[in-house]
């Protein structure tokens, strides 16, 4: 009986350079596409940060908008009920 340590070697000694070529190939394909879904997370990281600045640009916009509103009131005019010194 011929050992499972045996068969490995006659396998690797007869196909070596075949089964070296496949795993070299199977690597090159799994990098090709970790790489390809790290862009496309990126891509999604970039997008979102875009978004969050563009909102917060927007948001800045209404701020000014209301405190200008706010500057043109009379100051009689914001003392209400609810106000205090």
């Amino acid at each position: 009986m011929i050992g499972i340590g045996a068969r490995l070697v006659s396998l690797f000694a007869g196909h070596g350079l075949v089964i070296g070529l496949v795993a070299a190939l199977g690597i090159m394909v799994l990098t090709w596409d970790r790489g390809r879904m790290n862009a496309a997370v990126n891509r999604g990281v970039q997008k979102e940060r875009a978004s969050v600045v563009q909102r917060g640009e927007i948001n800045a916009r209404k701020t000014d908008e209301a405190r200008r509103s706010v500057e043109r009131l009379p100051a009689d005019r914001l003392r209400d009920r609810f106000f205090r010194d």
